[in-house]
């Protein structure tokens, strides 16, 4: 039996095997069988190339000399997934998962792509720049992102913040995933396009029968 290590594993690995299981999932529902054998999805993630900073990094940017540069510094990265039949094993979705992310987070792919980007930029101006990224979007199938919040609740005007909930619109992808942490929880919002997936609560039930089985094998893995 497959042992899970928990301290290899991270927030992302989990998030992104929950994902490829999901939509392996939906495809048996959705797709027929001659259609969905060796059917691969390609999704996006952003990266922030720029260290978290502290504030005596943000001290060091008030500076009038401060030869660091303001802003963030984002890459793409390209996130394959392929169908895999379901299994008896939901942990093998999470052995490829982390596979694949380990082998991203080795690779130049999110630099280049920012040095690219910054380059068009520089060179050919904001509209040949938005074409590229727009070109980019139309050529995979969705975004997915994972953004850490406050850890601790917060209140705005002593109004108590019960969830905090991020998503985007407009984007051409047949889905938008985002997931934000807050005060211990986590909640995953999904936007889908309607033409490519007119069902989006069974897609959201995929997910959370895929999330349900790795957490049971994972539990069992841990005591074997």
């Amino acid at each position: 039996m497959y042992k899970l290590n928990k301290t290899l594993q991270t927030i992302n690995d989990v998030l992104f095997g929950v994902v490829s299981s999901g939509l392996s999932k939906y495809l048996d529902l959705r797709t027929p069988k001659a259609l969905r054998e060796g059917l691969q999805m390609t999704g996006l993630a952003m990266v922030n190339l720029r260290p978290q900073s502290g504030l005596q990094d943000l001290s060091k940017l008030m500076r009038s000399n401060s030869e660091t540069r303001w802003g963030n510094k984002f890459g793409m990265l390209l996130l394959p997934i392929y169908y895999h039949r379901s299994c008896t094993d939901p942990l093998q979705f999470l052995t490829r998962a982390k596979a694949m992310i380990d082998r991203k987070k080795l690779s130049l792919e999110a630099f280049f792509s920012y040095k690219i980007g910054y380059l068009v930029m520089s060179c050919l101006g904001p509209k040949f720049a938005c074409m590229l990224n727009y070109r980019i979007l139309c050529n995979t199938t969705f975004t997915i992102s994972n953004v850490l919040g406050p850890r601790e609740e917060i209140t705005i005007a002593a109004n108590p913040i019960t969830y905090i909930r991020a998503n985007t619109s407009s984007l051409p992808h047949a889905i938008t995933m985002h997931m934000l942490s807050y005060a211990g929880r986590a909640d995953m919002q999904i936007l889908v396009a309607k033409e490519i997936i007119p069902d989006p609560e069974v897609l959201a039930s995929c997910f959370e029968e895929a999330l349900l089985e790795l957490k049971k094998a994972a539990e069992t893995a841990t005591k074997t």
